[in-house]
């Protein structure tokens, strides 16, 4: 309800390896999830008001590029648009 709420917004989704089962780190081992990335992917888009939805893995450097790329699209037209 507050400024904040109104403003633009992308969710990302990080630790996509872990999620995924292809943690390597020790304290990884045996990692369980409550969700699978397709039953989370459909909570979060249930509640979401727009579709900027982003998964990455920053330790195994996957989707951070497309991250940066689409982080400097989104705030370009922000500032068009607000300009």
């Amino acid at each position: 309800t507050g400024q904040l709420a109104r403003m633009p917004q992308v969710v990302v989704v990080n630790k996509l390896d872990a999620l995924e089962g292809r943690g390597g780190e020790e304290w990884e081992q045996g990692l369980k999830t409550k969700l699978s990335r397709e039953e989370l992917e459909e909570k979060l888009t249930k509640v979401m008001s727009h579709s900027r939805l982003m998964w990455m893995s920053a330790k195994e450097k996957e989707g951070v590029d497309d991250l940066m790329i689409r982080m400097a699209m989104f705030v370009k037209k922000v500032k068009e648009a607000s300009g």
